[in-house]
């Protein structure tokens, strides 16, 4: 990262990300162990056990569904991480998916409301404390810790002036790189010029052939209005 704020170039590779990688990591292993042991929780009743989830239906169904629905962005956070960290790492040999994960979570209000959103569904688990304290309701109170210091990462990690957070650098990542951003901008331009130039060509073909001067102009304000409707 020195080199890059050295040379004035744009980089979302810094300690901050680094360190949410392997949190990220962490927190999606708990999130797992969380999921299957709010699954396979069974409680004394008696003479015999009965089922954390049959306990109290809906509230004990809410409890694992919120821990089920952690779990595909626990496991791709990390990844969506590491394509920040190494922008030009490409993951299981596809750019396009790398690409697509890196620009799921360019933007910073993104970022930060990826973990945000992610230690809140963990604070739903705490609702099971009305019945008793349970040894996955600590994994979950563990999961909202590393959560939220993961969005104090997030915030660090913006903080960076040689982080990109513009819509033009933020698109680069999407994209790739700035250097493919150029030349698409560069195409949309000469396609837009290009379209200039046939306009005034038609233009000239009218006038030419016109029998008559109000004829052309009369032509020419017709293809004007055409042009106009298709836009």
């Amino acid at each position: 990262m020195q080199p890059d704020v050295e040379n004035g170039i744009k980089s979302t590779s810094t300690p901050e990300m680094l360190k949410l990688i392997v949190l990220s990591a962490c927190a999606a292993a708990v999130q797992a162990i969380a999921l299957i042991g709010w699954y396979t929780l069974e409680l004394d009743a008696g003479v015999v056990k009965v089922r954390f989830l049959s306990l109290d239906p809906p509230i004990t169904s809410i409890v694992f569904f919120a821990a089920l629905f952690c779990i595909p962005s626990a496991l791709a956070t990390p990844l969506v991480m590491f394509t920040h960290w190494k922008p030009d790492a490409v993951l299981f040999g596809s750019q396009q998916l790398t690409d697509t994960l890196r620009g799921q979570f360019a933007a910073p209000f993104r970022m930060k409301y990826l973990y945000g959103v992610m230690a809140f569904i963990n604070g739903v688990a705490l609702v099971s404390l009305k019945y008793d304290f349970y040894w996955p309701a600590a994994l979950n109170m563990v999961n909202i810790g590393l959560y939220g210091a993961g969005l104090v990462l997030v915030i660090q990690h913006f903080k960076n002036p040689n982080v990109p957070t513009d819509l033009a650098t933020t698109a680069a990542s999407v994209m790739g790189t700035s250097t493919d951003v150029g030349r698409l901008a560069a195409l949309e331009l000469d396609v837009k010029n290009l379209k200039e130039e046939i306009q005034e060509l038609k233009k000239l073909l009218v006038v030419k052939h016109a029998p008559t001067e109000n004829e052309a102009a009369a032509t020419i304000y017709g293809m004007e209005q055409i042009v106009r409707k298709e836009a």
